[in-house]
């Protein structure tokens, strides 16, 4: 420990100034020319064919805890900067996120005119002092951005100050684009240290160390670190007058700790090194390998090998032929480590997961089975359309299923862990409870109800995933790291969710049918709907209750009480009390067919407020479900609902104020 604390301190006092500094980014080419965003030419990087791609496809990296794809680090990286998966070049290519970070890394100067950071006014770029394009929401790119960078750093230092919720949406705008760019900028210099050697001051000390050398690369520096060190610390501790020749030795080394400081500060952006230590769970960055170099405790040797693998590598990028055979060999080596860590495993199946597009795919199935459905409203005594639309929203509902199916079984975990994942498992079980209901009743009703859910949450889901722009699998926190209450409190209450919102929305069928005399003379069709909505409302209260019994349980084991509360708490109790309050208001009487509905109506806007709208306070215990952005969704989403309950209201008072009584109305209300 001591070891490393002295070369942390020695590599700090003597790079300080370096790390102010931003290095070169530059590499020539000899490949075709395309326009520059400012209207000039430069070099276009090379064509990634489909080998080099799949192999960096299914490179292990570390990030955020967890070792996943290159693939998925790629993929969201560019979802983050803009808006989408892909990104386009200058001349038109269309790039994945693997050849999009390829060309980041190997070719960054190239790379600085890809349009891939998004930004959604152009009064943000006006704020820099540049010129925006000739539309409102459009994406430029870092050659644009640059210009402006320092304006742009010295705002988002201003605004950071603020809180996020007070902040105008320019000014968070603002914010995320400095981050995006300092993000951006971190991937383009992390193999800056690879591209040339570093130079070497002529002295006795750094002869003795590095014989007949002028000019070396980072790997062979790090194999004489400890030396390096040893001669550093002999020649501080000399507090006599030095010769010429000892202060020639100490300014070089100070040059070359300066020189590794510079590669401490660019070069921690992709955790790509895993330890050869089987107990050690960090990968390392090419930081922290300049780093553990000076720790004499360590053994590097692993690591340095696949350090160089990875420099001649970057060197090789502009010949085609030998970078694929350092790829190759860079690349394998790393796999093989991680294997023999058990740590590659499921590297292929998250690869082939995103690959697969899933639930991308269940929204356009989806949307095709919509429109199926609304043609069989036209031809409602063609009985055999009903079982054609039952099939259509059956097979996005396998794609659905299958999605999250993959996703435990990457993840070793149950099908509800995040936010994310939760619109995806509540989407599933409300489709299929429609699918039940429309094999026993065949009214046609509850397929189109399945359809409109799968459309509706498929969506949110994609735009959830792209809005946050984070791996949607995480590490979990410590309080969620047992798949035993993630499979039985945080699945149950989830199922509890799926059923609150699908009565709420059959609801909406009843009380608008009502409002509007559909179908007044035919009461078995709201007698119909109004055993969906009790049945389904049963079901959710089954599911709320024992969901929240088992999350005081959890609470128990993990807090040391069994309720405390929180806000999560209390908005599963008021889930709960309002199941429990319609179901006894319609066994007393109190509420009949079109109170049991509003009631039902009432109940989805309290979910909606348990599951989403209590993280909104960013407090408690259960914070860590916590999400930006949705306030405004929930408050659109409360006021159609409000809407809805005050139809139903009209209703009663409608025909309340015309004496119909309970044997004249449709359902018998």
């Amino acid at each position: 420990m001591t070891s490393r604390i002295s070369a942390a301190s020695l590599v700090r006092l003597l790079g300080t100034g370096a790390v102010l500094g931003f290095a070169a980014l530059a590499v020539s080419l000899t490949s075709s020319r395309c326009v520059a965003a400012d209207g000039g030419e430069v070099a276009a990087a090379p064509m990634w064919d489909k080998e080099t791609i799949d192999l960096f496809r299914e490179l292990p990296i570390q990030d955020e805890g967890r070792i996943k794809p290159l693939d998925t680090y790629a993929g969201f990286k560019l979802l983050k900067l803009n808006g989408r998966r892909s990104c386009s070049t200058p001349d038109g290519r269309r790039l994945t996120p693997v050849e999009w970070l390829l060309d980041v890394i190997l070719f960054p100067d190239i790379a600085q005119d890809y349009a891939v950071f998004s930004v959604d006014t152009s009064e943000v770029i006006v704020s820099l002092g540049l010129m925006p394009h000739g539309k409102k929401r459009d994406r430029y790119s870092y050659r644009e951005l640059k210009y402006g960078r320092a304006k742009l750093m010295e705002l988002a230092g201003l605004y950071g100050h603020i809180s996020a919720k007070e902040r105008t949406a320019v000014q968070n705008q603002i914010v995320n684009l400095a981050q995006n760019l300092v993000e951006y900028e971190a991937l383009a210099e992390y193999a800056n240290f690879a591209r040339k050697p570093f130079t070497l001051q002529l002295c006795e000390a750094l002869s003795r160390i590095f014989p007949d050398m002028s000019e070396i690369d980072l790997t062979s520096i790090l194999k004489e670190a400890p030396t390096l060190q040893k001669e550093f610390h002999a020649l501080s501790r000399n507090k006599g007058e030095m010769d010429e020749a000892h202060k020639r030795d100490l300014e070089a080394i100070k040059k070359l700790m300066g020189d590794l400081d510079e590669v401490r500060a660019a070069s921690t952006a992709l955790a790509l090194f895993p330890p050869s230590d089987r107990e050690g769970e960090a990968w390392m960055t090419p930081a922290d390998i300049v780093l553990n170099a000076f720790d004499l405790n360590v053994k590097l040797d692993t690591e340095l090998a696949l350090l160089g693998n990875f420099a001649r590598m970057i060197r090789a990028a502009g010949a085609p032929d030998q970078f694929k055979s350092h790829a190759d060999t860079f690349c394998r080596s790393v796999i093989e480590l991680a294997e023999q860590r058990g740590e590659y495993g499921k590297i292929p199946l998250e690869v082939a997961f995103y690959k697969g597009k899933f639930f991308s795919r269940s929204l356009v199935f989806y949307i095709v089975a919509f429109l199926l459905v609304a043609v069989s409203w036209l031809a409602p005594k063609a009985r055999w359309l009903n079982g054609v639309a039952l099939v259509a929203v059956l097979i996005p509902t396998l794609f659905l299923i299958a999605g999250i199916t993959l996703r435990c079984i990457i993840r070793g975990r149950p099908p509800v862990t995040t936010l994310y994942e939760t619109i995806l498992f509540t989407t599933a079980v409300a489709v299929v409870v429609c699918m039940f209901i429309e094999v026993i009743n065949r009214q046609g009703i509850a397929v189109s109800m399945g359809a409109i859910l799968g459309v509706l949450g498929v969506f949110l889901a994609n735009k959830y995933e792209a809005g946050e722009g984070v791996d949607t699998m995480p590490s979990m926190v410590a309080v969620l790291d047992t798949n035993f209450w993630l499979a039985t409190h945080v699945t149950t209450i989830s199922m509890g969710y799926a059923a609150g919102l699908l009565s709420g929305a059959i609801a909406h069928i009843y009380i608008f049918a009502r409002l509007f005399g559909i179908k007044k003379g035919q009461p078995d069709f709201y007698d119909g709907l109004y055993r969906m909505v009790y049945g389904v409302s049963c079901f959710g209260f089954f599911f709320s209750f024992i969901g929240t019994l088992l999350g005081g349980v959890w609470a128990d084991q993990s807090w040391g009480r069994f309720w405390g509360w929180d806000p999560k708490e209390n908005g599963a109790l008021l889930i709960c009390l309002w199941q429990l309050a319609a179901l006894h208001g319609r066994k007393g009487a109190y509420i009949r067919e079109l109170g049991f509905n509003v009631a039902a109506v009432i109940c989805g806007m309290v979910v909606a407020f348990s599951w989403w709208g209590v993280n909104l306070l960013g407090v408690g215990l259960h914070s860590y479900g916590f999400t930006s952005g949705a306030m405004t969704g929930l408050m659109v989403f409360w006021s159609v609902e409000t809407f809805v309950v005050l139809a139903g209201v009209f209703v009663w008072a409608k025909e309340r104020g015309a004496g119909i009584s309970s044997s004249q109305s449709p359902s018998k209300a």
